[in-house]
């Protein structure tokens, strides 16, 4: 289990129990840490940190909850809600340790050690987060019927709560070594052997007696050692102090003890060590020390209530981060939106702080998987993708209590640690609110103009704005409100209202040149759609190109040769095209077996997905806000328990890896003008480059036909909006798939 904060000693500690002890009991399982589990099982995808996703987890749980079934034994799982304070200062340092691993195995790969790559590659899972898999999983889940709940912050937290009060819903807990920081009974289920019906657990009963400690001063020990939201502390980290790297619990408690089992007393032993590497750490223990003792969960009778709330010290906002209401809580538990959109607000800064300086911000843009901080990604993390997150905060924070409007949210980035800028203040609402009001379209309306609509198509609703006797009824009205709207109706709002705060539709809720640019590229991949209905996301991807286009960022530039990976043959104006064609096919998947990805891989285009997945990431926010603000607004027809299913069906959450992309790069840079064997290779390429893929000839269609869409709503636009030259190359890029597809 590389990938987690896990600890030697206590894992020594594990004993083994027979799997009939659980029978006709739900275990309570942190989301987290069964992904983790799955992702470090075998057969094992070692790359998945150089492709930007994986290919056989889904199939793999598939198979796992099955056993559970086999065994009558009920998965309880728990997802995690919101970050805890400091959770992603831990993140940053953590997948900064990744990203120098995964240069390792890059260079490796590079010089042609093809197995060692993919070994340095595999054990490095730390660098793709599991939380990008928690709607895989919760589809699985909605469609097993099996229940689940999302915490309001850590999923740990909310489990020891049912141990805690003896709760029916769960007979057992499962989950990471941070568990035994909370007040439960006894035992944590680490793993369980389905072959061999064996159950590994620690009981943490066992632990206090070997370690000769009290409760309290366990829990000392445990974030001395370092959690998920602190990290370790930085003697236990120095080698030159403790050899045996990496650490303990019991090396912290061999610390703890020659100061008299005093936190504040070791910090002044060590002060040396933090002074030159973590100066803040005291302040930052004693944060995580209120987060564990006054956690927050949801009682069984649904009410969000904090552990030991008559103790809780008025600064409580400094941890536990700002209060918000109930109603987002629900929102999150019930799937209709993520924890993204409410993270900033919560750790947002009352105006007492914001007038201090701030070692920490309310976000932070966290590291990508290729770590390559280029011009063009700092641009768009410090300047671009700001704006889209400054309107989805003003959307939300203008619903909450007042109190909210006179915070400051702020953000920071992953490789400029001092770089602060304010994100969102009650002086720069902008125009977003206004924009999101001015819209109210009746069922009875679509119903009469478009007899075929798809709500939540993207199609649908941008053409209908291309006829203006339905434009004219889309503008809402003071004496009549938009109220009880269906999960349809709410679907098409959220894309209108999502399109006219980015700029497509104007305040007239016409298109403007970047709408009709995309309402040209939906329509030319509409038969390409309807052909491959199987195959999702092709109209939200065309979103997402252009947004890309417009942030200068899905063009033939920045070819970053050091990051190799390049097209090879061919001229230079060749190269290019194919370069521009490539990237576009990094917005599509590429179908594939459940088996580990065995083929060529691509670091630059593997940066590339990086600027994408940072504006997929940030429109998913604004449609979040969008979404968020329509219930609270009391827009929505509540009496419909659909908030997953909703919150599933808006666009954005789909993030591909890069291997069709690699796929087509490959399979094209081997491909002569009007080549008489093209039909030859394109069968005979899958068996020798990605053998394990489905559909290779359909997907290399569709990555076809998805670049002739965008290229046909680049054509549409002014030289205004995108110069002669960029629309040249792409004019180029054209020609050149057209001489060999």
């Amino acid at each position: 289990m590389e990938a987690l904060l896990e600890d030697a000693y206590i894992n020594s500690q594990v004993a083994s129990y027979p799997v009939s002890m659980l029978e006709d009991h739900a275990i309570a399982v942190d989301a987290t840490y069964y992904l983790h589990l799955q992702l470090d099982s075998q057969p094992s995808e070692p790359l998945l940190s150089a492709l930007g996703g994986v290919t056989g987890i889904q199939s793999r749980i598939e198979n796992d909850l099955n056993q559970w079934q086999a065994n009558n034994v009920i998965p309880f799982f728990i997802f995690d809600g919101q970050n805890l304070k400091g959770q992603d200062e831990v993140n940053i340092r953590r997948a900064r340790e990744g990203i120098a691993q995964t240069d390792r195995a890059w260079e490796q790969y590079f010089n042609g050690q093809a197995d060692a790559a993919v070994q340095s590659f595999g054990e490095n899972t730390n660098a793709f987060h599991p939380h990008n898999f928690y709607r895989l999983l919760q589809g699985i889940l909605k469609e097993r019927k099996l229940h689940f709940l999302v915490a309001p912050f850590n999923a740990a937290a909310q489990i020891a709560s049912f141990d805690m009060t003896d709760s029916d819903q769960a007979g057992g807990v499962m989950g990471s070594v941070e568990l035994l920081m909370y007040p439960i009974n006894d035992c944590v289920i680490r793993s369980i052997d389905w072959e061999t019906r064996t159950v590994r657990a620690v009981s943490k009963t066992h632990l206090l007696s070997v370690l000769n400690v009290t409760d309290h001063t366990f829990v000392d020990l445990m974030l001395m050692a370092g959690t998920s939201f602190l990290p370790a502390f930085p003697a236990l980290t120095d080698g030159n102090i403790i050899k045996n790297q990496p650490s303990n619990i019991n090396d912290a408690l061999n610390i703890l003890r020659v100061a008299r089992k005093d936190v504040t007393q070791v910090c002044i032993t060590f002060a040396d060590t933090l002074k030159a590497q973590d100066p803040n750490w005291l302040d930052k223990y004693r944060k995580a020390r209120m987060l564990v003792d006054h956690f927050t969960y949801i009682k069984e009778n649904g009410e969000i209530t904090v552990h030991n709330y008559d103790t809780l010290t008025q600064d409580n906002y400094e941890y536990l981060g700002l209060s918000l209401p109930p109603e987002m809580f629900h929102y999150l538990n019930t799937g209709l939106i993520g924890p993204r959109i409410l993270n900033p607000i919560t750790h947002a800064f009352t105006q007492a702080e914001a007038s201090k300086k701030q070692t920490s911000a309310s976000m932070e843009v966290l590291p990508t998987l290729d770590g390559t901080v280029s011009p063009e990604y700092r641009k768009l993390v410090t300047q671009q993708t700001p704006q889209i997150k400054e309107a989805a905060l003003s959307l939300v924070v203008a619903r909450l209590h007042r109190a909210f409007l006179h915070s400051t949210v702020t953000m920071g980035v992953w490789f400029d640690r001092d770089f602060k800028r304010k994100l969102w203040d009650f002086k720069n609402q902008g125009p977003y609110l206004e924009q999101w009001k001015s819209w109210r379209v009746s069922a009875e309306i679509v119903e009469k103009l478009f007899p075929d609509f798809v709500h939540g198509s993207i199609f649908s609703e941008v053409l209908a704005l291309e006829k203006p006797e339905f434009v004219a009824t889309t503008f809402s009205q003071k004496d009549k409100k938009v109220k009880n709207l269906s999960p349809d109706l709410i679907k098409s709002f959220s894309i209108w209202r999502f399109l006219h705060i980015r700029g497509y539709v104007d305040s007239k809720h016409e298109l403007t040149s970047w709408g009709k640019a995309l309402s040209q590229a939906l329509t030319a991949l509409q038969p390409t759609a309807k052909r491959y209905w199987k195959v999702p996301h092709l109209y939200e991807s065309i979103i997402v190109a252009l947004e890309l286009v417009r942030f200068d960022l899905l063009n033939a530039k920045n070819k970053h040769e050091e990051l190799r990976g390049l097209p090879m043959h061919g001229s230079e104006d060749d190269q290019l095209s194919l370069l521009l064609i490539s990237r576009c096919a990094c917005l599509l998947k590429l179908r594939h077996e459940s088996y580990g990805y065995t083929g060529p891989l691509s670091k630059s285009l593997l940066a590339f997905r990086s600027l994408a997945s940072e504006v997929r990431a940030a429109d998913r926010d604004l449609v979040e806000a969008i979404l968020a603000s329509t219930f609270m607004a009391a827009q929505a027809d509540r009496r419909k328990d659909a908030n997953w299913e909703l919150g599933n069906s808006l666009p954005f959450h789909f993030d591909p890896d890069v291997s069709l992309g690699i796929a087509v790069k490959t399979f094209f840079d081997e491909i002569n003008p009007n080549d008489p064997e093209i039909a030859k290779k394109k069968k005979n390429f899958p068996s020798s480059y990605i053998p394990y893929a489905t559909a290779f000839p359909e997907d290399l269609e569709i990555a076809c036909e998805f670049f002739k869409a965008i290229y046909a709503g680049i054509k549409a636009l002014p030289q205004s909006e995108l110069s002669a030259n960029d629309q040249a190359v792409w004019g180029k890029a054209a020609k050149y798939l057209e001489a060999r597809a």
